[in-house]
């Protein structure tokens, strides 16, 4: 690897592991290994990164519908964006229609029962007088490519509340991965709007938030 290409990184082991934008699963050579400390929390062989595409498309295509495929992608996005990027633009025609449309509108309406890591900016309502605070994060500070949802009338769906954050999420993968932004420079955000959107959809009142 030329220096250009290098990154600084203060974490190691399984804090290393655990970020998504740094995992790189079982590819971590045995210097980066010994680097980061990473001996013990993968398994010993060390296979590259077309290894790892084929063998994780051959477990997307082995799912039995288009949703388990969706959240397939989505667990992957968020275990290891390497991945989940090089698997995605190697098979654009077979991937665009599982990150996106049109299946992302079930993983709207699913949401809350597939949720399992943050992704993306919840504004809401009740937090309204933070949200100056919130954005002043410097996380925030490098970002240049911002999608806004506001969870109504998702695909011809209706109203999704919280569920509507799918679309800004799905949205930006396809950004990553067609036009070369980096992951770190997006961000999906859902809006205050949603909180009014859930008091009034009664099909969403009932059904559980994310914990």
């Amino acid at each position: 690897m030329a220096d250009d290409d290098a990154i600084e990184v203060d974490l190691a082991g399984p804090d290393l592991l655990s970020n998504p934008l740094l995992n790189k699963g079982t590819a971590f050579s045995e210097s980066e290994r010994d680097a980061f400390r990473l001996h013990g929390f993968l398994p010993p062989h060390i296979g590259s990164l077309e290894d790892q595409i084929n063998r994780r498309m051959d477990a997307l295509r082995a799912l039995q519908s288009d949703f388990e495929r969706y959240v397939f992608l989505r667990g992957l996005q968020d275990a290891n964006e390497t991945l989940f990027y090089a698997l995605v633009t190697r098979n654009l025609a077979e991937t665009l229609p599982l990150v996106y449309t049109p299946t992302v509108g079930e993983g709207c309406q699913r949401f809350s029962r597939i949720w399992s890591k943050p992704r993306g900016l919840f504004l809401s309502w009740p937090h309204r007088n933070r949200i100056k605070d919130i954005l002043a994060h410097p996380r925030f500070d490098k970002i240049e490519a911002i999608v806004v949802s506001d969870g109504e009338r998702i695909l011809g769906l209706g109203d999704q509340g919280a569920g509507g954050m799918g679309i800004p999420i799905g949205k930006l993968s396809l950004y990553t991965a067609c036009a070369g932004l980096h992951p770190t420079t997006t961000l999906p955000i859902l809006p205050p709007v949603f909180a009014r959107i859930v008091s009034s959809s009664g099909n969403l009142c009932s059904k559980p938030l994310p914990a």
